[in-house]
């Protein structure tokens, strides 16, 4: 027993412990609403934790996919590159067959085979020929003979001009169709980038939060730690008092009790001192009266 507590008196004690006990319960209440509150909050952390995670797993999966668009992209621009390249080579020789068939020029005459066959077979079927035929018809062929290599080298020259230029046709499309890709799969690129920046941006945030969630949590925790020692100290301080103030209070029943006997007996003692009296006077006494001195022991 406190020295305190051996101060005070019965009624001091019981509302002391009643207000321990108030206090107790106003603990308990806070306790109980800040594990609430606590539960909550983890719940909150948690889903916040979650929903970063899942953040983070978009924004890596967005990287991993601009950076395989992005490969795709510089290959197809190598090989776009390459083929122009190619088709600017191609286009200047081109320009050199352009420039050396306007050189040849164009040919005209396109029987020049025929007449260079009718000369040959007037040569050969005609029996009597003056010098100045022969010299005329020889002057012919050679002409003829000139002309139809400058065909032939023409064609020659058309031939290789529209090979190239249909391949040079080919491969503009090839060229445009490699552009048209990069460009398309640079806007998907860019499209990744954005959303991994996004994501990578919210779960930060999100996360950020969630650390904050558990900063308070943490220190909640500090405070219902503290609440909980302080209730083991005040069950331990209600129990103690509760304890004390009940042997005190048996003890004061017990006195009273010891006190009304006394007063009782104090009554009993003189009542039976008068009937003795009575009794000794030679009065008669009743049923009752002798009793009293029996019990008292007087007779």
């Amino acid at each position: 027993m406190s020295t305190e507590s051996k101060e005070m008196s019965i009624d001091e004690k019981k509302e002391h412990l009643s207000n321990l006990r108030l206090k107790r319960k106003d603990q308990i209440t806070k306790l109980h609403t800040l594990n609430n509150k606590r539960n909550e909050l983890r719940n909150v952390r948690d889903k916040k934790n979650l929903e970063a995670k899942t953040l983070f797993e978009e924004a890596k999966t967005s990287k991993e996919r601009r950076d395989q668009i992005n490969e795709e992209v510089q290959v197809r621009k190598q090989m776009r590159d390459i083929l122009r390249e190619d088709a600017d080579k191609i286009g200047k020789r081109l320009v050199e067959l352009g420039s050396q068939m306007k050189n040849v020029g164009v040919p005209r005459n396109k029987r020049v085979g025929d007449k260079i066959r009718k000369l040959e077979r007037q040569l050969e079927t005609t029996p009597f020929l003056t010098k100045e035929m022969e010299k005329s018809t020889l002057q012919q062929l050679e002409e003829l003979s000139s002309e139809f290599e400058r065909i032939e080298q023409f064609k020659d020259l058309r031939s290789e001009f529209r090979e190239i230029q249909n391949k040079l046709r080919y491969m503009q499309t090839e060229i445009k169709t490699y552009h048209t890709s990069v460009t398309t799969m640079a806007q998907e690129s860019q499209i990744h980038q954005e959303k991994m920046i996004t994501s990578s941006k919210l779960a930060r945030s999100t996360k950020e939060e969630a650390d904050e969630i558990h900063a308070e949590i943490i220190a909640m925790s500090s405070s219902i730690n503290a609440i909980r020692k302080e209730l083991d100290g005040l069950t331990g301080e209600v129990k103690k008092l509760s304890n004390e103030l009940g042997l005190e209070i048996q003890a004061a029943r017990k006195a009273r009790k010891v006190e009304a006997k006394r007063v009782i007996d104090r009554k009993m003692d003189a009542k039976a001192e008068e009937i003795l009296s009575k009794y000794k006077e030679g009065n008669k006494l009743t049923l009752d009266e002798f009793k009293v001195l029996m019990e008292r022991g007087l007779i």
